[in-house]
Order: C-alpha cells, then structure tokens, then sequence
C-alpha cells in the first residue's frame, strides 16, 4: 500500500456513495469488523460491500488486515496517503454530527471531476471573468459553465459582476476538500 497516490477527484467519487459512507460511518462506531459483518450491518450483500470496503481502501481512508480466511477493516488512514489523515478526520466529525449522507456526498462532488480542481487552483492565483478562466483552463465556456456552476452550488465559488472567485467554505469538510484541492 506504500504506493498509493489517489488523486482527489478519485477520492470525492468514492465518497460520493451512500453505501461507502454507510460502512465508513460503522466503522466509526465500531473498532474493526470483518467484511461480512460489515455488509450485514448496514445491509448489503457481502460482493457489494467488499467492493466498497475496497475503493475505501484504495484511497487510503481505511485499513484492511487478513487474519486467516477473515479481512477486518478499520477507519484508519493510510500515512502514505496524503490528505487520508485530514479528510478521515472530517469524515469522523461529519459522522458524530450526525450530518445527512445527502449533505456529504453533496460537499464531495464539487471536487469529483479533474476540471473543477483545475478551476480552482486557476481561481486561488486570482479572480477570473468567463473568458479569461476558458483560457487558462483549456475548458471549453460551456464545460467551464456546468463546472463552476457545480462549485457556486456547493459553496465553493461564486460569479458576481462576470467574475469568478473562490469562496471561503465554513464548513470542515468542505475547508478541508478545497484545501486538498489547492495542494
């Protein structure tokens, strides 16, 4: 697992899904649990889950171990993974606010496309009109429009006077998701 490099945009897909967030959200309450009683748990049959369970993994945000014909999984992140400390800690805070999936996977998808990082890391450098972003990006007005306008919805930009500029979000995961994006 030294050799995870998941990209953010990979990492908010990932998150974007009731059923990953359901069995992260368990393994919040509980220490560890093996796949099955995972899948069990919150209702899911054993191939689905372990799907799941391994998307998670692949990202970094849990940690699985094979004891005999058992896998475990924790909610421990992967410290080869950039940003797997961070966002699983805004995860967990998520959960113990006991925040709605819809309002997590809402936040997530904002950053679920590799355009929408890079119109962020654009605006970071400095506010942008319509035309000029289209440039800098390589991104055609109309993707450029669908883009920016997933981000204003999401609390991460917004478009006043024909420019664009990012937003400070209050909330922790989306701090932390706009954080990852400009690293």
């Amino acid at each position: 697992m030294d050799g995870l490099k998941p990209t953010l945009w990979r990492t908010c897909r990932v998150l974007s899904n009731t059923s990953r967030l359901q069995l992260l959200w368990q393994l919040f309450e509980v220490r560890e649990m093996p796949m099955g009683a995972l899948a069990k748990s919150i209702g899911l049959r054993e191939p689905n889950a372990s799907s799941h369970l391994r998307a998670l993994n692949a990202r970094g945000l849990i940690s699985a171990e094979r004891r005999g014909v058992y896998v475990f999984y924790r909610a421990v992140p992967n410290p080869n993974v950039e940003q797997a400390s961070v966002l699983l800690g805004k995860l967990k805070q998520c959960h113990e606010n006991a925040e709605p999936f819809a309002k997590v996977v809402r936040l997530a998808t904002a950053f679920t496309h590799p355009r929408r990082i890079d119109i962020v890391r654009t605006l970071a450098e400095a506010d942008a009109g319509w035309a000029v972003l289209s440039v800098k990006t390589q991104i055609s007005p109309q993707s450029l429009y669908r883009h920016v306008r997933k981000l204003t919805d999401r609390g991460f930009a917004e478009s006043v006077d024909g420019l664009v500029r990012l937003t400070t979000p209050t909330h922790p995961l989306a701090v932390a998701l706009l954080q990852a994006a400009l690293a």
